[in-house]
């Protein structure tokens, strides 16, 4: 009989461990792609963003930084960094993505 009460709670429980699983399966696969992926290419555009947010009544800008890329085998690539690496790029610096990092760097 207890099992029958306990039933809603324990199903509820063991759908949303398999939601959170799910959810940190994906996030730990994009990092995989991320980390991975190699190329080397030329900065062709930088993106600044900015959007209006309202938290509770207080106004507010977020702000996001994009650098875009064309590989050298013709693939656009779009990166979002802080604003410190973004001041960093002009357009037309070559750049390398190595298998293992987060961000591309500087080549000559």
């Amino acid at each position: 009989m207890a099992f029958l009460f306990f039933l809603p709670m324990i199903l509820f429980f063991v759908f949303f461990a398999l939601l959170v699983i799910g959810f940190l399966a994906l996030v730990l696969k994009l990092v995989k792609k991320g980390r991975d992926s190699f190329w080397i290419g030329v900065l062709m555009d930088k993106q600044h963003n900015v959007k209006d947010v309202d938290d509770d009544g207080v106004h507010k800008k977020e702000h996001y930084y994009s650098l875009i890329f064309k590989t050298d085998d013709e693939k656009r690539i779009t990166v979002g960094v802080a604003p410190q690496i973004y001041n960093q790029w002009q357009a037309g610096d070559r750049a390398e993505k190595k298998k293992g990092e987060f961000w591309p760097k500087k080549i000559e």
